[in-house]
């Protein structure tokens, strides 16, 4: 299953490259010379938010997290421990499908290299009993570290998340029409008409509102990031999955578990909000449709 964002003509578009990915923000309603201005803006604070939440960077909050020794506390930006926050409910709603902090083993999924911020950071302890791996004291500004050994990665949350602040920076700079796409997998709608969503398995053409937030999961965009925590689960993974959600970082997070979850647990994460609407593609190309515009 591939998607096609339909644009409405005489947008103004910018481009950044951040979060080891492509950013094209398609802009309306104002002078050209305005709408990037605001864009310079907006990619400034994406700069900014990388700095905190990236994997990669040494001193990210997320590094120095997973650098912590158990019983640490460890001071983080409000973001941080929104995404983090954000990430819990996620994984309560998903049953464990989600899980935020699977970094070691995406790593060895993906064949990469270890960080070298984390060379020298312990394996997990053997025999170690599943739990949460943080408290969060968001009155405090920190993070309580209570189990060492698996690796925080935000990934597509931390992506979406972006989206967001950076759909909020645009809001005061009173613009309302445009779309904003991140490596082409995370989207939020600012406003405006003409969007439509072009699917081709099966061949269709939804038309969206004029402000959404979709994510897009799957083999296609990062092999090897899907990864299933849960115990004694062996599912296999669906193809492709599309989510519409009330903000990018929820719809990015809910695409990757939307690829480890059966038709009922899709219905029952759809029911508890109507504006989540999921579309699945499994390998064998079966499609399951839950939520409007989908189903």
């Amino acid at each position: 299953m591939n998607f096609r964002l339909t644009l409405p003509a005489g947008l103004t578009a910018c481009t950044h490259a951040a979060m080891a990915t492509e950013w094209v923000f398609h802009l309306g309603g104002h002078d050209p010379i305005y709408l990037r201005q605001a864009a310079t803006e907006a990619f400034a604070l994406i700069d900014q938010l990388e700095g905190n939440l990236s994997f990669y960077r040494e001193s990210s909050d997320v590094t120095r997290l997973n650098r912590a020794a158990r019983g640490t506390e460890v001071a983080v930006s409000p973001d941080t421990l929104a995404c983090l926050a954000l990430a819990a409910e996620v994984a309560h709603l998903t049953g464990g499908a989600f899980d935020a902090f699977t970094g070691r083993a995406s790593v060895a999924a993906k064949g990469q290299e270890i960080p070298l911020s984390l060379h020298d950071v312990p394996n997990p302890i053997a025999g170690d009993q599943p739990g949460p791996m943080v408290r969060l004291q968001p009155e405090l500004g920190r993070v309580h570290k209570l189990r060492a050994g698996p690796w925080l990665d935000l990934g597509a949350l931390g992506k979406g998340y972006a989206l967001d602040q950076a759909a909020a920076l645009l809001a005061e700079w009173e613009i309302t029409t445009g779309c904003l796409i991140a490596g082409g997998s995370s989207l939020r709608g600012l406003g405006g008409d003409g969007w439509s969503l072009e699917i081709d398995e099966p061949r269709s053409v939804l038309p969206l509102p004029g402000k959404f937030c979709l994510g897009a999961s799957g083999f296609q965009y990062q092999p090897g990031h899907i990864i299933d925590s849960r115990p004694n689960f062996a599912v296999q993974p669906a193809a492709r999955a599309l989510v519409l959600a009330p903000s990018a970082a929820l719809a990015d997070a809910l695409s990757t578990a939307a690829l480890l979850l059966n038709t009922s647990q899709l219905t029952q994460l759809t029911a508890q909000d109507p504006r989540i609407a999921s579309l699945v593609c499994t390998s064998s190309g079966q499609s399951y449709r839950q939520g409007a515009p989908f189903a």
